[in-house]
């Protein structure tokens, strides 16, 4: 019932010339960390308007990043007061978007887009 069988001597000693010729050792691989990167905040924010709700799934998609990226920034964004928990719990939570908000953040960006006529 225990664990895995213990490997015959034959086996063993085959495994240990493998590793012994592909000059590992035995030694344990390095792990790559990856840096990631979110998304850019305004391309979200127009997401997010054109959606009815969301969830961390959708936003991992549309992007191409990973779920626990995702739930970083909708809880962020639900901070800033652009969208709300609809509901949810531990393991999945839908938000709706704030549209109110969303409608004064866009007039905010509009005038410092203006340029100076001749």
């Amino acid at each position: 019932m225990g664990g895995p069988k213990k490997p015959t001597l034959s086996q063993l000693e085959k495994r240990t010339a493998r590793q012994a010729a592909a000059g590992r050792g035995g030694e344990a691989r390095e792990k790559v960390v990856s840096s990631v990167i979110p998304p850019p905040m305004e391309e979200v924010l127009e997401f997010i308007k054109t959606q009815p709700y969301l969830t961390p799934f959708i936003l991992a998609e549309k992007f191409g990043i990973r779920i626990s990226i995702a739930k970083q920034v909708l809880s962020s964004l639900a901070e800033k007061k652009y969208i709300r928990l609809v509901q949810g719990d531990s393991r999945l939570k839908i938000y709706e978007p704030i549209k109110e908000a969303l409608v004064s953040e866009k007039a905010e960006e509009k005038p410092r887009k203006k340029k100076a006529k001749k």
